[in-house]
């Protein structure tokens, strides 16, 4: 199956160089899960603090569907 993976904010630099428009395009096999990309984008632990699959709060143990967006977020931090 093929899914676009999106990067934000601190995360990019994980992104493979054939990116494009900040957004991944990859394959996996058909049990695919979302630690599964995270573990071929070599993501450490304790950088993604958001996940979403087309839109819906997603999980690392949630399986990927074939034409799947993928976005991860980092844990964000502001000041007042």
């Amino acid at each position: 199956m093929t899914v676009s993976v999106k990067l934000f904010a601190t995360l990019r630099k994980y992104l493979p160089e054939n990116a494009v428009n900040k957004t991944a395009t990859l394959e996996f096999g058909d049990e695919a899960k979302a630690s599964d990309i995270i573990a071929q984008l070599e993501i450490p632990d304790g950088h993604i603090h958001l996940i979403l699959i087309d839109g819906k709060h997603s999980s690392e143990d949630t399986p990927l569907t074939d034409g799947a967006v993928v976005s991860f977020f980092p844990p964000i931090a502001g000041g007042a």
